[in-house]
């Protein structure tokens, strides 16, 4: 039975276990990445007297219900600068604060496009936990497949 044949279903070889673990490697470094610059604004980043410029709720996709809480805000960065930036908060905070409300803001002083209002931070712990579950489940996939015995190709020929 020919494997490349459209009638026929086609098996996983090493090539595709290898595709597996790439992916559960990509969405590793990624989220390490991301979780780097995070611990290194609070650790390193400047805190700037902010206002909040406006308010918004947007309704997310129709495949995930609920809202998105977005604040939109501006601060003065050491050295002077205005800049204004938006984050997604929580609903507590949003419904904290107003525009016009005074608020601290921590950025990034090499980057002041990383910023966070006061009482939010970068990606969340449980969101971390998740990409190293989700990388971790494509690794074992990946791992699983390349150490099957027989492939397609053995298949083809048998």
């Amino acid at each position: 039975m020919n494997p490349f044949s459209s009638g026929s279903p086609r098996r996983m070889t090493q090539m595709d276990g290898a595709l597996f673990l790439l992916m559960g490697v990509i969405v590793v470094v990624m989220v390490l990445a991301v979780f780097k610059q995070d611990l290194r604004v609070h650790a390193e980043g400047a805190w700037a007297q902010g206002r909040v410029v406006r308010k918004e709720v947007r309704a997310r996709s129709r495949l995930s219900s609920g809202r998105d809480y977005v604040l939109h805000y501006g601060f003065t960065r050491q050295g002077g600068g205005w800049r204004t930036d938006q984050r997604n908060v929580s609903k507590d905070l949003y419904e904290r604060l107003r525009a016009g409300s005074e608020i601290q803001v921590l950025y990034d002083r090499d980057d002041p496009s990383h910023s966070y209002p006061e009482g939010e931070g970068g990606i969340p712990l449980v969101l971390v936990a998740l990409a190293f579950v989700m990388a971790g489940g494509l690794g074992i996939t990946g791992l699983v497949i390349m150490l099957r015995k027989g492939t397609a190709e053995e298949d083809f020929l048998a």
